[in-house]
């Protein structure tokens, strides 16, 4: 039905041209600041570029070219996955089942390589991608929302900055969860996740509370913390991102979750970003229907089947 060969070099800017277009079309529904939309547009299309064995293929039906497909090669770290960075077919070449056709050629070049797992970023409400990509497993999603203001806390809930005593705790737990959200969604392996949390932890917080760009916050009831959150705030221009949040366990199922994403877009709107951003894996249902119940909206969701 179709046949696969490498692009060209005018092919190759051809599709890159439409990506960005596509791309800019999808971060200009989610970030208000236009600063970010292009260097989420340019971020994409660097981790395709800089993908060490990556190539970009044309897609032929009859000869023509039908369509292209970006396949990543092995990147450090993750060298059983291979990313399928893009898949785009012309109009008149859709609802013919060339996208499946497509999607297996990958499949089947990626484990020649030596790959074992195929990933996939798409843009919800995308029918083509859920009906390619619907049933690969959900292993993480970024979502962002425009901080109201005057947003206030529940009643009897407050939140303060990070003493070094309770940084000093947090440290250690949020190390120990990360590692445990990582395992759980299926990105890493137990131990490969302790390793890569720890090693996360030292690179973004290398001065721990006094690190720049960085507010670390504990939300209390009465006099007990119940709940933390980390921000970055200018993570990208006019954003402040969300690196973690954290209910103790004992004190789960109260709305503290719900009490420290308050706080976090708080302290989003002191420190002057318009947007508020986060990562959440994608087992962690619970949370998406926090952060969704919360007016956050999905900009991408990272999808990875195995072979």
């Amino acid at each position: 039905m179709i046949s696969v060969r490498e692009a060209t070099g005018p092919e190759i800017e051809r599709w890159r041209a439409e990506w960005a277009r596509r791309l800019r079309e999808r971060y200009v529904r989610c970030y208000t600041d236009p600063a970010t939309i292009t260097r989420e547009v340019e971020r994409s299309l660097g981790n395709q570029r800089d993908d060490e064995g990556g190539r970009v293929y044309a897609v032929e039906v009859g000869g023509a070219v039908a369509g292209f497909l970006a396949l990543g090669g092995s990147r450090p770290g993750r060298p059983e996955q291979r990313s399928l960075h893009d898949l785009w077919l012309a109009p008149e070449h859709r609802g013919r089942g060339l996208g499946r056709a497509a999607v297996a050629w990958a499949r089947e070049h990626a484990a020649a390589d030596g790959g074992s797992r195929l990933a996939v970023v798409t843009a919800p409400g995308d029918p083509a991608a859920d009906a390619l990509f619907g049933a690969y497993p959900l292993r993480a999603q970024q979502m962002v929302k425009t901080v109201p203001a005057g947003v206030s806390l529940p009643a009897g809930v407050a939140g303060r900055p990070m003493t070094p005593v309770d940084f000093g705790l947090w440290r250690e737990q949020a190390i120990r969860m990360y590692a445990e959200e990582m395992a759980a969604s299926g990105s890493r392996s137990p131990a490969d996740a302790l390793a890569a949390s720890v090693a996360e932890h030292d690179e973004l917080l290398p001065e721990g509370l006094r690190t720049a760009g960085h507010a670390l916050w504990c939300v209390t009831a009465g006099d007990e913390v119940v709940a933390t959150i980390w921000l970055r705030h200018g993570f990208v221009p006019g954003m402040s991102f969300v690196f973690g949040v954290d209910v103790d366990p004992a004190h789960r199922g109260r709305g503290y979750g719900r009490a420290a994403m308050l706080v976090g877009e708080q302290a989003t709107a002191a420190a002057g970003d318009a947007q508020l951003g986060l990562n959440v894996f994608g087992h962690n249902t619970i949370a998406m229907r926090l952060y969704g119940s919360m007016g956050y909206q999905v900009v991408e969701q990272y999808r990875a089947e195995d072979l």
